[in-house]
């Protein structure tokens, strides 16, 4: 009874949220058993007990760093009782974890100990801890528990266990840090391929692979020195992710929006309205930029005043629950904003403004969730 109780407890959850935040894109689902017992018997030596309860899956559209093509929107799924190994294998403190194996030796190896692999959501559960925090240390980031921000050649030739601090509320140890860990799941985010999900593991941008919700894909016949992997106990929970992946026309023109900008500090702090209703600025331009699968934003802009003392800028924002979350701002001086796509992998856009000396360009770029703005000479 307790899996049926978990199941209306994830029901309520997910009807019951505030956020609302999700996009149309977000088609996200986990699927859960209506009965599966919990792992009982005396406590495993080398593992961790994981109880029963509700993991926040994924992170908030509004999060920053996210992958949104790969991550689940935060969205309440319920998981039963398991265990999980504290260190990678050979889940020996001082032991350099195995890494070059593919999914099926892993797994193969697992059973050898009478245990599996871990799904991605119950690694992602041991990472999180009880209260779903984004790092297995807390909610912010730091370095130097896991020693993150390394490349992950250098990572997986660090022993086990060295890391107290790199460790979870539910005891697990270097889920980050070390090699990423290879896990029984099936790439469920919109491609065709047959993938496996790996977990865990460090890079350069510690900041963004170092998350408890962040996921990679390899083959799963394939092997890598920087993979390896760890075994749970118990019955597998049945809980995937199955994400929607939308990839829209990149940049596009809205000449009929509906919706004002949202606030645009160098006006006053004023937004700027459609035609029908201008004051007390007008809504000069406005653009659908979708630089990458997933991500959908609004670009729009206007003036305040008339020339020569008109003041004209342009903001590019998110919108959730019908208001606008501005990411960044741009002052494009006396001139209404022009803004064009450059062509590029990351789908970057160019924006023209003007002041007393002639045009001026910035160029505008996203990244995980951040819009960085640079100039263009």
């Amino acid at each position: 009874m307790r899996a049926q109780g978990l199941a209306a407890a994830m029901l309520i959850a997910a009807c019951g949220r505030s956020r609302g935040s999700e996009p149309d894109w977000a088609d996200a689902s986990a699927f859960i058993l209506p009965e599966m017992a919990d792992p009982v018997g005396a406590a495993r030596p080398g593992m961790a007990f994981v109880p029963e309860g509700l993991l926040h899956a994924g992170s908030d559209v509004d999060e920053v760093p996210r992958v949104a093509d790969a991550e689940l929107p935060g969205v309440p799924v319920a998981l039963n009782a398991f265990y999980i190994d504290i260190l990678p294998w050979p889940n020996e403190t001082g032991a350099i974890p195995t890494t070059d194996v593919t999914r099926d030796e892993a797994e193969r190896l697992c059973e050898s100990k009478g245990k599996r692999l871990c799904t991605e959501l119950e690694w992602e559960r041991a990472c999180k801890g009880p209260n779903s925090t984004r790092f297995e240390y807390g909610a912010a980031y730091d370095a130097n528990p896991c020693g993150a921000g390394a490349t992950p050649q250098v990572s997986t030739q660090r022993p086990s266990g060295q890391r107290p601090a790199c460790k979870s509320a539910f005891g697990v140890e270097d889920l980050h840090g070390g090699p990423s860990e290879w896990t029984a799941s099936t790439w469920g985010r919109g491609e065709s391929k047959d993938l496996g999900v790996l977990r865990g593991g460090n890079d350069v941008d510690g900041e963004l692979a170092t998350r408890c919700a962040s996921a990679g894909s390899m083959a799963p016949d394939e092997r890598a020195s920087t993979t390896g992997f760890r075994c749970c106990a118990g019955n597998r929970n049945a809980a995937k992710v199955d994400l929607g992946v939308k990839r829209g026309v990149p940049f596009e023109g809205a000449p009929n929006a509906l919706r004002p900008s949202a606030p645009l500090a160098t006006l006053g702090g004023v937004s700027c309205g459609p035609p029908k209703r201008p004051e007390p600025c007008s809504l000069a331009r406005a653009w659908s930029w979708r630089p990458f699968a997933n991500v959908d934003l609004a670009v729009a802009g206007g003036c305040v005043g008339r020339d020569p003392r008109s003041r004209c800028a342009v903001a590019i924002s998110r919108f959730a629950d019908g208001d606008g979350r501005p990411l960044v701002e741009i002052d494009t001086g006396a001139q209404i904003p022009e803004v064009v796509l450059v062509e590029s992998k990351d789908n970057r856009i160019r924006i023209r403004g003007g002041d007393a000396h002639g045009a001026f360009f910035r160029e505008a770029s996203f990244r995980y969730g951040r819009v960085e703005v640079k100039a263009v000479h």
